[in-house]
C-alpha cells in the first residue's frame, strides 16, 4: 500500500475562512440573544451549515420555527458570501502552493472534500480551481462531515482506493470523517485534543512528501 493521493479540507488548512463564519453566525447568534464565542465557534468547524445552526440553538435555548431557520441560515450565508467575494490567492496558506505542486509533481493526485458549499466559489477567488483533480463539496453530497461521503466521493472522482488516500483536516468532523472513509489523515493545527490523525503539522512548512508517503510503510 502506497500513498496515491491527497485530499485537503479548505477551510483551515489552505486558507482561513473561520473568522468569516463566526461573523456570520455571530449575527444569528445575535438575533437569539446569545453571545456566541469563538471557543463555540471552533465546535463549528467542519460541520454542515443545518447542523451549525441547530447547535446554536440548542446553545442559546431557543425555540424558533422551520422557517425562521431557513431565514437565519439564508440571511448567514449571503453575508458570508459578501466576505468571501472579496477573498484573493493572498489569503492562501503560505507553503501550500509550493507543497501541492511538488506532490502532484511526485504522482500524487490532489483533491478538495470540503463541508463548505461554497467551496467552489472561494476556490475560484483564490485563483485554485485548475489546481486540483477533483473538487467536492457540501452540495454534492447526502451527508457532511463526520460521515465519511465527502472523503469517498473524493476518492471515487481521483480513483483511487481509499486506503491509498491521505486527509489532511483541521477539524474533529474531518478527522473522524477520514477515518470512517478508511483512509489516514493528517491534522493540520495546534488543538492538542483532536484525535484520530496519524500525524499532526502546524502549518505546510512543517509537511514533507516523504513523511507523509512514510505513513503508508507501516
Amino acid at each position: 500500500m502506497s500513498l496515491k493521493a491527497c485530499i485537503y479540507d479548505l477551510d483551515g488548512v489552505i486558507t482561513d475562512t473561520a473568522k468569516y463564519h463566526y461573523e456570520s453566525w455571530k449575527w444569528v447568534a445575535d438575533q437569539l440573544e446569545y453571545n456566541l464565542t469563538v471557543k463555540q465557534n471552533q465546535k463549528l468547524k467542519g460541520v454542515g451549515r443545518k447542523e451549525s445552526l441547530e447547535r446554536i440553538i440548542k446553545w442559546s435555548g431557543s425555540r424558533i420555527s422551520e422557517a425562521e431557520k431557513q431565514n437565519l441560515l439564508q440571511t448567514k450565508n449571503q453575508m458570508y458570501l459578501q466576505f468571501i467575494d472579496k477573498m484573493n490567492p493572498e489569503e492562501i496558506f503560505e507553503g501550500f502552493l509550493s507543497f501541492n505542486k511538488a506532490i502532484k509533481q511526485a504522482g500524487i493526485k490532489v483533491g478538495i472534500g470540503s463541508s463548505s458549499k461554497n467551496a467552489i466559489r472561494i476556490i475560484d477567488k483564490l485563483d485554485l480551481v485548475l489546481d486540483f483533480h477533483a473538487i467536492v463539496d457540501g452540495g454534492m453530497t447526502e451527508n457532511s462531515k463526520p460521515a465519511p461521503d465527502i472523503f469517498l466521493l473524493v476518492a471515487e472522482k481521483l480513483q483511487t482506493d481509499p486506503s491509498e488516500c491521505l486527509v489532511i483536516e483541521d477539524s474533529q468532523a474531518g478527522l473522524t470523517a477520514a477515518k470512517k472513509a478508511g483512509m489516514k489523515s493528517v491534522y493540520y493545527g495546534e488543538d492538542k485534543g483532536m484525535k484520530g490523525s496519524s500525524m499532526t503539522i502546524k502549518n505546510w512548512n512543517d509537511a514533507s512528501i516523504e513523511s507523509f508517503q512514510n505513513l503508508f510503510t507501516d
